[in-house]
């Protein structure tokens, strides 16, 4: 991939994702022990070239967390993966292989280094799992009542439940202003997919480097979780936010 450039200077894989916008989101944190760790919030949907440049940079890293939904463990959680990633794969399909996926897949594809699934918890919070169950029924009610309108049919009690779940959706604003607070996911269920897992994602990198000894890290994850999940780890586990990465040691990855 060539590489962009910023006057005389090649701008590096991280720069380069800091100046793709729709694509990705760079934060910078320093561990307690002063390691670096990289987060890297995409979307899970892009163009060839951002999923070059995703693929780059965590292949630079030989220690790499990855968001990894605990579908297993969660009410409805299997339900929902499927949901969520049926219309993703069928975007994917219609756009002629232009649409790839998530770096994430990419991040777990390779075979030097270490990758971690920073969701695997034991303890799964009451609210992610009505917040699964719930994110689940609106899917469920949607492509039914789409599937319905497409054939020329309604049933008026699905139009009903429609109508209340479309409406139940402004509540998501306070939520979301409300997310630091345990009780936000009371107000919509919905954003305790970005809450809990805030949380759970935390402490799954904070045992990560404990448990691992590289010199830095890189985590990914969807976009959306960026805020929660920083503060997670500067209020909770001790990372400092750092304005911009210090240098890097060149590396030769095979």
């Amino acid at each position: 991939m060539g590489a962009l450039r910023r006057g005389a200077r090649a701008l590096t894989p991280l720069e380069e994702a800091e100046n793709t916008p729709f694509s990705y989101a760079v934060r910078y944190l320093e561990a307690p022990d002063g390691r670096l760790l990289v987060v890297l919030g995409e979307a899970h949907m892009k163009l060839g070239p951002a999923a070059a440049l995703g693929r780059e940079i965590v292949a630079g890293f030989t220690l790499r967390g990855v968001e990894t939904f605990p579908a297993d463990k969660v009410f409805a959680g299997r339900a929902l993966r499927i949901l969520i990633h049926l219309p993703r794969l069928l975007l994917r399909a219609l756009s002629l292989g232009l649409i790839k996926g998530s770096t994430i897949t990419e991040a777990k594809a390779l075979t030097h280094g270490t990758t971690v699934e920073i969701e695997r918890d034991p303890v799964v919070p009451v609210a992610l799992h009505v917040g699964s169950f719930y994110l689940a029924a609106i899917f469920t009610v949607f492509f039914a009542q789409l599937a319905l309108t497409a054939l020329g049919r309604q049933l008026p009690w699905l139009t009903w439940l429609a109508l209340s779940l479309e409406l139940h959706v402004f509540a998501i604003i306070p939520a979301l202003m409300l997310r630091r607070y345990r009780f936000s996911w009371l107000i919509h269920p919905v954003v305790s997919i970005l809450t809990a897992r805030d949380t759970i994602m935390a402490a799954g990198t904070a045992r990560m480097f404990r448990d691992h000894h590289d010199a830095e890290a890189v985590v990914v994850m969807g976009r959306a979780h960026l805020p929660g999940f920083s503060r997670e780890l500067i209020e909770k586990h001790g990372f400092r936010a750092l304005e911009a990465a210090p240098p890097r040691p060149h590396r030769h990855v095979v």
